[in-house]
């Protein structure tokens, strides 16, 4: 019997290799950027809401949507045409609150934070995940001393920042350990 000789096959070079690293499936969103539109809508909104309200909640097609916003002039240039009909299916959605006008605006501000990128209830949960994120955090815990080299004032990292010396919290520590004892 004879051996079959394997043939390997020659890949092909890429010219660009930043041109193969896409990343899978659907781009995404700046998280940071759909939370802030949404702040700015959450503020903008309560100026303007009261004579909104009513004529945004009758509205049954984006045309009607866009004579809604006519009323308030300027501001309605931000919001319609464009996005017409995504406001319609905000307020189409059967989790729009019906009744408490703070909800009301919280929800259609958070829905449209990613201005259409991505749907709006991804859109609310992308703002929820971003306002539970820790913002500030503790870097360095600083205690104050007093230093035999006549240093009082805060510690750097434990130490005397003149001196250098941890002696004083390895004292500290020493005292609570035969305390425990």
């Amino acid at each position: 019997m004879e051996r079959k000789r394997k043939k390997h096959k020659i890949k092909k070079k890429r010219s660009d290799p930043a041109a193969g690293k896409r990343r899978r499936g659907r781009p995404g969103v700046d998280r940071s950027q759909v939370l802030q539109t949404a702040d700015q809508l959450s503020v903008m909104l309560p100026a303007f809401w009261p004579k909104l309200v009513k004529p945004l909640l009758a509205a049954r097609s984006p045309g009607d949507v866009t004579r809604a916003f006519e009323v308030l002039g300027l501001v309605s240039t931000s919001f319609v045409p464009h996005w017409s009909e995504l406001i319609l299916k905000i307020i189409q959605d059967r989790r729009f609150p019906r009744v408490r006008a703070k909800a009301q605006r919280a929800f259609l501000a958070d829905s449209l934070g990613a201005q259409g990128a991505v749907t709006f209830r991804r859109s609310r949960e992308i703002c929820a995940e971003e306002r539970t994120k820790e913002s500030h955090f503790i870097v360095r815990r600083d205690y104050y001393i007093e230093c035999t080299c006549g240093y009082e004032g805060p510690a750097l990292k434990g130490a005397c920042p003149d001196c250098g010396t941890m002696q004083l919290a390895e004292d500290v520590l020493s005292v609570g350990e035969d305390s425990l004892t």
